[in-house]
């Protein structure tokens, strides 16, 4: 599932993590690091309403950790993508 950890990595330690040690960490068994978005997943959820819920979770741990990913919501799913980058909002 999503962790709080994942949303609460800063900008540096993003640039110093590899593929590798990213697909060692604890919970990150449905994570995929694609080159040009970051860590990437999706989440199967079975009904539309079950993917907002998941989409109403990722936003609460994200804006707690103040730096959201990507999410695509459709009918069949869930895809967040995190690049670890800031966002313009954040960028100072």
């Amino acid at each position: 599932m999503v962790t709080a950890t994942l949303f609460g990595m800063d900008e540096q330690d993003a640039k110093r993590i590899t593929p590798r040690q990213f697909h060692e960490a604890v919970d990150v068994e449905d994570w995929r690091v694609v080159v040009s978005r970051g860590a990437c997943a999706h989440f199967r959820t079975g009904s539309f309403a079950a993917g907002v819920a998941l989409v109403n979770a990722i936003g609460g741990l994200a804006g707690a950790a103040n730096h959201p990913p990507d999410v695509d919501l459709r009918a069949e799913g869930v895809t967040v993508s995190a690049d670890g980058r800031p966002r313009r909002a954040e960028r100072a």
